[in-house]
């Protein structure tokens, strides 16, 4: 099944790894897959969003970022693109609803 292969291989991944985790969910932030990803296995290139809260520090979100592109190109080896944008900027453009975007589930792993 091509359509959501994607969204569970990058959740697996995400969850893996345990600092991004628990980052991605102590501060708040939620990502999206939209694209051909979400409904082909061979996409040409993985589109993220990444929605911050407004308080959040440009430049968190901006280190952030980076360090998601290099952990998930690393492992998958795809170009990554990832569009950043906060609660309110997307509430304004509603993004997630135009382009079909499907969430990515960041569950902090318990010990």
């Amino acid at each position: 099944m091509e359509e959501g292969f994607w969204i569970q291989v990058l959740q697996k991944q995400l969850n893996d790894n345990e600092i991004l985790c628990e980052y991605l969910t102590k501060c708040g932030i939620k990502l999206y897959l939209f694209g051909s990803a979400r409904i082909s296995k061979t996409p040409n290139d993985l589109d993220i969003l990444l929605i911050y809260p407004d308080n959040t520090r440009v430049t968190k979100v901006l280190e952030l970022k980076k360090e998601l592109i290099s952990y998930l190109y690393g492992l998958n080896g795809i170009k990554m693109h990832m569009v950043l944008m906060t609660v309110q900027e997307n509430e304004e453009i509603n993004f997630l609803k135009k382009e079909s975007a499907v969430k990515l589930y960041i569950s902090r792993k318990s010990k």
